[in-house]
């Protein structure tokens, strides 16, 4: 849990769109990750984690494409174990990211300049509401 609270607290400092798009980066593969790990815990959640998983590879995609997109450290949540938290705890804390994710893109998608980070914005914004509508209240 404290990956995730780390994470969301990257995306409320950052600034500007290329601090949130290296912050939904982050927050795509930490998804992603933990996606994986919990799905083999808990075969009642597997469907839900691996389409959740899907879609933060899908989020991360878009934001790959954007023309602010910071050059981005590929290894950022290499590694990641199992965590000891509870599955279901963990995947209501993956779906509240998710929806702070997917606010704060909206957001900077309406300040972008640039037509294809407004694009990139609107198109993660929409994987990371997937992934807040697979994870939330999977008790």
């Amino acid at each position: 849990m404290k990956r995730i609270e780390m994470a969301g607290q990257h995306l409320r400092e950052a600034d500007g769109v290329a601090g949130v798009l290296a912050a939904g980066w982050e927050i795509f593969e930490l998804i992603g990750a933990l996606a994986a790990a919990c799905a083999e815990q808990a075969a009642d959640l597997y469907p839900a984690f691996m389409f959740a998983r899907s879609a933060a590879a899908a989020g991360r995609n878009a934001i790959a494409f954007a023309p602010s997109a910071p050059a981005i450290d590929a290894a950022t949540a290499e590694g990641l174990k199992f965590p000891a938290d509870d599955v279901s705890e963990v995947a209501d804390a993956l779906a509240g990211l998710a929806s702070a994710l997917s606010a704060r893109l909206q957001a900077t998608a309406q300040l972008a300049a640039d037509n294809g980070d407004r694009t990139a914005c609107q198109n993660a914004a929409r994987d990371a509401d997937r992934i807040g509508e697979l994870l939330a209240g999977s008790r």
